[in-house]
């Protein structure tokens, strides 16, 4: 398959493409009505077909269904069950959603947003999901709040290919490092958007936008780092599996 440029200019800055909600795999389309069959918990399952639909109309990025219920069942499997969960990149509180829905009632998701119009559109979200309880949305820069959050059981990493990550590539390792030292020791780091719509595999670092090397290098360090075991999931856009060594 011949990997072609995708990335755009969006405001003089570089931007990158929003990867698909859903694979066009038709095997991924399988366990996608496979998954639609579960039995219906309300009013979450309204709620999530709608953000969705809202999210593929404005073309907010979202890690989709699939994914998400990918999500869910490793927090579910997690015994003990986490009691603080990290969301890095909040965006409209659809991971939240999913990560809140993987854990039990006295659990936490604490999630971060830079735009204060997303992060009030995802507040909006969670209250009629009926969540507002177990998740708390924190406004502001990731890189500023992180290191004041103590620490988390499970990080959920989904901003690098953020325009703000375009400053520099280093960011990208800056924010993984951040993400270890705030994990407890035996807890999960997942980080979404590892093929980066298949341009990791683009060579020319000339050519590729800052957010592109900085997945590159943030790929290449957790696969890697000594306090790490882990392993792309290849659904979607690409999902890291990473366990913290104790």
């Amino acid at each position: 398959m011949q990997i072609q440029q995708k990335f755009f200019s969006d405001n003089g800055r570089s931007a990158l493409p929003i990867a698909p909600q859903q694979s066009d795999d038709p095997l991924a389309g399988y366990a996608l009505q496979l998954l639609a069959r579960r039995i219906p918990e309300l009013p979450l399952d309204t709620v999530l077909p709608e953000m969705e639909a809202l999210a593929e109309h404005e073309q907010i990025p979202i890690i989709g269904p699939l994914e998400g219920a990918i999500i869910q069942a490793l927090l579910q499997m997690r015994h003990p069950a986490p009691r603080r969960v990290l969301d890095i990149g909040t965006s409209i509180g659809y991971s939240a959603l999913w990560l809140a829905r993987g854990l039990p009632a006295e659990s936490k998701v604490v999630s971060i947003e830079i735009d204060p119009q997303r992060a009030y559109l995802a507040r909006e979200f969670v209250e009629k999901a009926g969540y507002q309880r177990q998740i708390e949305i924190i406004e502001g820069d990731v890189m500023e709040l992180l290191p004041t959050l103590g620490m988390f059981d499970l990080i959920l990493q989904d901003v690098i290919k953020h325009v703000y990550f375009g400053k520099s590539a280093q960011l990208s390792l800056q924010l993984l490092d951040y993400c270890i030292e705030h994990l407890v020791d035996g807890g999960v780091l997942l980080g979404d958007n590892a093929f980066c719509m298949g341009e990791v595999l683009l060579e020319d670092a000339d050519e590729l936008p800052v957010q592109v090397l900085g997945i590159k290098a943030y790929n290449d360090l957790v696969a890697t780092h000594r306090q790490l075991d882990s392993v792309i999931l290849p659904v979607r856009d690409g999902l890291w599996l990473s366990h913290k060594r104790g």
